[in-house]
């Protein structure tokens, strides 16, 4: 229920398809945007109804079913998803569009209280506050998404400090000068490298 499998829901309605399509979300709210996370939402500019792709009423006037859980199996032979719940979902055609992960951070200490990842939205609830009072915060990733989140930390009065692996920030998506000038905003900011 992330960006791209909204848009091939709306897609197929606007293209006439007019047969069952069913949305799985695993989270308990309408499906939203998730750029906003680290960002507007996470600094309070925008709530959650400002994150959503659709209003609730939109997804009933298109008949789109949205179905809550997660998908666990497929049974493609008898085209069959299989819900963590148990329950199944009878398919003539499953589109993947399942977005992508938070790296899991393997190292002592990762399940400690205080340490976070910014995925969902309850992730950036519970973030929102503690930015608030925070001292200090440090960033593991310089990509996009840790750099953002270093911004609203250092913009919230944080003194934070980015931990990346790689050879510079965004190495694997922008061009070294681009990886150059965000390196520089950031520590104009009072964002540190390491």
């Amino acid at each position: 229920a992330g960006h791209a499998g909204v848009q091939v829901a709306v897609s197929l309605r606007q293209e006439g398809f007019s047969g069952r399509i069913a949305l799985v979300n695993d989270e308990p709210w309408l499906p939203y945007q998730r750029p906003p996370l680290s960002k507007a939402f996470l600094l309070g500019k925008i709530d959650a109804a400002a994150m959503q792709f659709r209003s609730e009423a939109f997804y009933g006037e298109q008949q789109i079913e949205l179905v809550a859980g997660r998908g666990a199996a497929i049974d493609r032979q008898n085209k069959r998803l299989l819900l963590a719940s148990g329950d199944a979902l009878d398919y003539d055609h499953l589109v993947l569009a399942t977005g992508a992960h938070n790296r899991p951070l393997n190292l002592p200490g990762a399940e400690l209280a205080g340490v976070f990842g910014v995925k969902t939205r309850l992730d950036a609830e519970t973030i929102a506050p503690l930015l608030k009072t925070a001292k200090r915060a440090v960033v593991i990733g310089a990509g996009f998404i840790g750099l953002e989140f270093a911004a609203v930390a250092a913009a919230e009065g944080a003194a934070v400090e980015v931990l990346e692996l790689g050879e510079r920030p965004m190495a694997r998506a922008v061009s070294p000068q681009m990886s150059a000038l965000f390196c520089a905003a950031h520590e104009s900011w009072g964002v540190h490298f390491n």
